[in-house]
């Protein structure tokens, strides 16, 4: 439950690190992990995170709270759960929760910290480059077996 946790703060981070961690590494049992290796699934996820870590660099980039990137969050986050607790023999609706509390947690708690990493570094830049290794290094985490 904890790697379905860490999947979920990864995507609070950055919405598509942890489903893309997942179509990244071997296949599981469960049809939705199944689904996430389709190859075009597999590239379309990989295209939707890089964008994302383009575009979270912009100034016009809403915040994560707001309703459309909260949602997004809520829902990669429960299927990153659920990949991850299928992979580990548990049941799904418990990583699924867990992914869920884990993504909005960080959605919220993320903000803060990267603002404190601007006004340390001087600029916005660091404290984002900085989230997004945090972001990948933990979805890594999450899903290695």
């Amino acid at each position: 439950m904890v790697r379905a946790a860490l999947a979920g703060v990864a995507t609070g981070a950055r919405s598509f690190a942890a489903v893309t961690a997942c179509a990244s590494t071997p296949v599981g049992p469960s049809p939705l992990d199944r689904l996430l290796h389709r190859a075009w699934v597999r590239r379309s996820v990989r295209r939707s995170a890089l964008g994302e870590v383009i575009a979270d660099k912009l100034p016009v980039a809403p915040p994560r709270t707001a309703p459309a990137g909260l949602l997004a969050r809520a829902v990669l986050g429960t299927v990153a759960g659920s990949v991850v607790a299928g992979r580990e023999r548990l049941a799904l609706p418990v990583g699924a929760a867990a992914g869920l509390a884990g993504a909005l947690a960080w959605s919220f708690a993320g903000p803060p910290v990267r603002a404190a990493l601007a006004e340390r570094f001087g600029g916005d830049l660091p404290g984002a480059l900085a989230e997004d290794a945090a972001a990948y290094g933990i979805a890594a985490l999450a899903v290695r077996r």
